[in-house]
């Protein structure tokens, strides 16, 4: 999978295929409209805080770690925490750990913004 400033590329089986924003909208019956948030810019949030929101999500509130791991999400934002990570924001990294720009999509998706 590559990228440029307008498709996502992949191949599958042998197949070559670009995913442009029109498709991605018309798949996922989203649309292009809104406030921009992400990370430094989450005042558009009003009450969100990533560690209230993250400790929210666990299935055990008083077992905090240092790091925001998905291993002890509860199940419903476990999955969410899952489909953001691979599939909305995918990353050749750590899928393990949530980070902040992660909390806040999480934190859109579960209220609705």
């Amino acid at each position: 999978m590559w990228y440029d400033d307008e498709c996502i590329y992949s191949q599958v089986k042998g197949i070559d295929f670009a995913i442009s924003e029109d498709v991605w909208m018309n798949v996922t019956s989203l649309n292009n409209e809104g406030a921009v948030v992400a990370r430094g810019n989450s005042a558009d949030l009003g009450s969100f805080n990533k560690v209230q929101f993250y400790k929210s999500c666990l299935r055990d509130q008083s077992s905090m770690s240092r790091t925001y791991n998905v291993g002890g999400l509860a199940a419903i934002p476990r999955i969410l925490a899952y489909i953001v990570i691979w599939i909305l924001t995918p990353r050749g990294f750590n899928h393990a750990t949530l980070t902040e720009e992660d909390l806040i999509l999480m934190y859109c998706i579960t209220s609705k913004i």
